[in-house]
C-alpha cells in the first residue's frame, strides 16, 4: 500500500502541478505495459505525450479496453484510470486474460471517493468520517488485484496520483475527466434552489460531484492553498458544501499554509457566452470548425494529407491517415502560438505563424516585414512547399500542423455559416434592446428555421441561437405566447426533417423511432427548457442582466455574468459582491454579528476574495477561449497583484453548449 504525501509537491501553477504528478507516474512504468483511459491519455498529451512513457521505460502503451491482452512475457502492468466501477471491471478482464505478476493501479481520483463508490449501498460513514477511507480503499483494491492475478507470487500496488488538469496557458486550465459534468439535476435546470443536497441527487450525479470536488481539493493540496470558498449557482453551492465539510478537505486545510479564494460558478447562469459565434479567439474558431481528436475533448484533429505524398481519400468512416493536432508540449514555439490563439487577435496569430513558417520555407516567400496582410493562401503556400520533404516536416511538424489547422478553419464551409450567425446575433441583440416587450425576435428565428436550407444553416446552430436569445433576455423580456407556440410547431417539423444530422450516432439513437409525435414532444421539452434558461438569473440581484448599454452610448452589448463578476472583483473600490455567496466561517460570522449587537458596533468587516493572494475562478459546465482572454485582460488591466487562475470543466463550442442543455 502506498499513499503519496502532497506536502513536498507544493507548486505555484497548474502547469507545475500537472508536471509534478506525471513525474510520479513515470517513476513506476519501467518494464511495464501501460494502460490509459481516454481522459488520462488526453492529460498525457498535454504533458508530452506517448513518447514520455516509451522513453521512460514502458514496453508498450495500450488503451484501457476489455479487448486488450498482453503477451506471455509481459509480466508488469500499470493502469492509469479514473477507477470507476466500469473501469475496474475492464481492468479485471485485462488481468485475467494476461499473465501478469506485478500490477500497479494508479487512481486519478481520490481513494476515499473510490471507497464510497465501491461500497455503494453499505454504511461506511464511520470509515469516511474518521478519515480512513483512502487506507481502506487501498486495502480493498489490492485484494481485488491479487484475486484477479490469481497467483501466489504476485506484487500489487494501489496509489492515488491526481492527474486531471491540462494547462492551456499559465493561468487557464481545464479538467478532461470531468468534461461531462454539467449543472443539471435529473436533466433539469434549478435556479438557486435551496432544496438541493447530495442526497437528492441520483447515484451518478452524486459520484460526479464528489469526483470533481475531490479533484479541486487535490489541486489546492498540491499548491499548498487553504481556501475561502465562494459560489454562484445551485451546483456550485453543492461543490462548495462538499469541499467545506468532507473530512479529507478539513484535514488538508489544517496543513496548508497559503490562503486562497476559490470562486465556483454555474455555467447555466449565463449561456450567452458559450452559444455565441461572435469571437475573436482563433482557438474558438478552430474548435468550432474542426472535428475533435479521437477520444479527446480539448484537442482537434488536423488533416495532414497536404504534407504527405500518399494519395489519401478522406472518409468520415475510414480514417486512412492519422490526424495531426494543435498542441505540442515539447515545442516551446508551438506552445507560444497556442497561447496566441487564445489571447491574441486573428491578425497577430497569422503573422506569428507566417513568421515561424518563413524560417523553414523552401520556396523563399516574401519576408513577414514586406507583407501588409497574411492570408490563408500565403500560409498554405509555404506549408504545401514542404510536401514530401520529410526532413523538414520532421523538424517542424508542430508549426506545420498548427498552420494547417488555421488554414483548414478559414477555408471550412462552416466559416461562412459562422459569419452569418455572427451577424444574426448582432441583429437579435439590437432588436431586443430597442423593442423589448414588442419584440418579434422569435418570429424572425422561426422564419430562419424554415429557410435554413436556403441559407445553409444547420439546425443545431439555430438551436444554439435560441439558447443565446433566452439566456440574453432572462426575465427582462416576455415573448408573446403566439410567437412561442408558432416556434414550437416550426421546431417540431425541423427536428423531424433533420433528425439524422441532429441526433449523434449512439446505440440508443440507432434504434430510435423518430415519429412526428416524438418530434412534437421533443419540441415542447426544448421550449420548456428555453423558458427555464430565461429564469436562471432570477435570484441574482446585481448580475441578473447581461444586456447592457454600450459605453459609447450607441446601442447595446452583451456583458456576461463572469465578466461583470471579475470586473467587480478586481475593482479597487471593492464594490459589494452581493451575488457571490461565501461558504466559510458562516457560524463564526453569526457569532460575530451577535457579539456586535451586544457591543453596539454598527460595522463589521466582511471577507473579500482579494484578501487572499491567489484566486481560483472555476466554471462548472464549460468556458470559451474568448471568455478566458477577456477575464484575464480585466485582471491584468486592473493592476492588482493577486494571482488569478481561470479553470473550467472544458472548453466548449456553441454546438456542444446547445447539446449540454437541451433535451434532444
Amino acid at each position: 500500500m502506498q499513499l503519496i504525501s502532497n506536502s513536498n509537491m507544493a507548486s505555484a501553477s497548474v502547469k507545475e502541478f500537472g508536471k509534478a504528478w506525471w513525474s510520479e507516474v513515470y517513476n513506476r512504468i519501467i518494464g511495464a505495459v501501460v494502460f490509459l483511459d481516454d481522459a488520462s491519455a488526453e492529460c498525457l498529451h498535454w504533458d508530452g505525450g506517448l513518447f514520455n512513457l516509451l522513453s521512460g521505460g514502458a514496453v508498450a502503451v495500450k488503451s484501457l479496453s476489455p479487448f486488450e491482452v498482453c503477451k506471455k512475457d509481459q509480466k508488469k502492468a500499470v493502469f492509469i484510470t479514473q477507477a470507476t466501477s466500469t473501469q475496474l471491471q475492464t481492468i479485471s478482464e485485462i488481468i485475467r486474460h494476461s499473465d501478469f505478476t506485478h500490477c500497479i493501479l494508479i487512481s486519478c481520483v481520490s481513494l476515499d471517493v473510490v471507497y464510497l463508490e465501491v461500497n455503494d449501498g453499505r454504511d461506511v460513514s464511520d470509515v469516511i468520517a474518521s478519515g480512513r477511507g483512502s487506507i481502506e480503499a487501498t486495502k480493498q483494491l489490492e485484494m481485488m488485484l491479487i484475486g484477479w492475478i490469481g497467483k501466489k507470487q504476485s506484487a500489487v500496488e494501489v496509489v492515488h496520483i491526481p492527474i486531471f488538469t491540462i494547462a492551456l496557458t499559465n493561468v487557464v486550465f481545464v479538467t478532461p475527466p470531468y468534461h461531462n459534468i454539467y449543472p443539471l439535476f435529473d436533466g433539469k435546470l434549478e435556479p438557486g434552489s435551496q432544496s438541493i443536497d447530495l442526497h437528492t441527487l441520483s447515484y451518478q450525479e452524486r459520484a460526479d460531484a464528489r469526483r470533481l470536488a475531490s479533484g479541486l481539493n487535490n489541486m489546492l493540496d498540491s499548491m499548498n492553498l487553504k481556501e475561502d470558498i465562494y459560489y454562484m449557482g445551485s451546483y456550485s453551492s453543492l461543490l462548495a458544501g462538499i469541499l467545506e465539510n468532507s473530512p479529507v478537505c478539513l484535514a488538508r486545510r489544517k496543513n496548508c499554509l497559503h490562503p486562497a479564494s476559490l470562486i465556483i460558478v454555474d455555467r447555466t447562469l449565463d449561456l450567452c457566452g458559450v452559444t455565441s459565434y461572435s469571437t475573436e479567439s482563433v482557438l474558438d474558431k478552430i474548435m468550432s470548425a474542426l472535428p475533435r481528436f479521437p477520444g479527446h475533448c480539448t484537442e482537434v484533429a488536423v488533416d495532414v494529407s497536404p504534407l504527405c505524398e500518399a494519395n489519401v481519400i478522406n472518409h468520415p468512416e475510414d480514417v486512412q491517415l492519422s490526424p495531426g493536432c494543435l498542441y505540442h508540449a515539447n515545442d516551446d514555439a508551438c506552445i507560444q502560438t497556442y497561447e496566441y490563439m487564445i489571447n491574441k487577435s486573428h491578425k497577430e496569430v497569422m503573422f506569428d505563424l507566417y513568421n515561424k513558417l518563413s524560417k523553414i520555407d523552401v520556396q523563399k516567400s516574401p519576408s513577414p516585414k514586406s507583407l501588409l496582410k497574411v492570408t490563408p493562401q500565403s500560409v498554405e503556400k509555404i506549408v504545401t512547399a514542404s510536401k514530401g520533404n520529410y526532413d523538414i516536416i520532421g523538424k517542424h511538424l508542430g508549426v506545420l500542423q498548427q498552420a494547417l489547422a488555421v488554414v483548414q478553419t478559414l477555408k471550412s464551409p462552416r466559416r461562412a455559416q459562422q459569419e452569418l450567425l455572427m451577424s444574426l446575433e448582432k441583429q437579435v441583440l439590437q432588436n431586443l434592446a430597442a423593442s423589448r416587450d414588442s419584440t418579434s425576435v422569435l418570429h424572425q428565428i422561426s422564419h430562419l428555421i424554415k429557410t435554413r436550407k436556403d441559407k445553409n444553416l444547420p439546425l443545431e446552430s439555430l438551436l444554439a441561437l435560441l439558447i443565446h436569445v433566452y439566456s440574453l433576455v432572462g426575465t427582462e423580456v416576455s415573448f408573446s405566447k403566439q410567437h412561442e407556440e408558432s416556434l414550437t410547431e416550426t421546431l417540431s417539423v425541423a427536428i423531424f426533417e433533420d433528425h439524422r444530422s441532429l441526433y449523434q450516432k449512439t446505440v440508443e439513437t440507432e434504434s430510435l423511432m423518430v415519429t412526428p409525435e416524438y418530434c412534437d414532444a421533443t419540441s415542447k421539452r426544448v421550449m420548456g427548457q428555453l423558458k427555464d434558461i430565461a429564469q436562471m438569473r432570477r435570484n441574482l440581484q446585481k448580475y441578473n442582466s447581461v444586456l447592457k448599454p454600450c459605453e459609447t452610448g450607441v446601442g447595446h452589448e452583451y456583458r456576461g455574468v463572469l465578466q461583470q463578476l471579475v470586473e467587480d472583483l478586481v475593482d479597487t473600490e471593492r464594490p459589494e459582491l452581493t451575488d457571490l455567496k461565501h461558504r466559510n466561517d458562516s457560524i463564526k460570522d453569526l457569532l460575530r454579528s451577535g457579539l456586535n449587537i451586544l457591543t453596539s458596533k454598527k460595522t463589521r468587516s466582511t471577507k473579500h476574495p482579494l484578501d487572499n493572494s491567489t484566486i481560483v475562478i472555476f466554471v462548472v459546465g464549460g468556458i470559451t477561449a474568448e471568455e478566458c482572454k477577456r477575464l484575464h485582460r480585466s485582471v491584468i488591466t486592473s493592476g492588482i497583484d493577486n494571482t488569478v487562475l481561470i479553470g473550467s470543466t472544458k472548453l466548449v463550442t456553441p454546438g456542444e453548449a446547445m447539446r449540454d442543455v437541451l433535451p434532444l
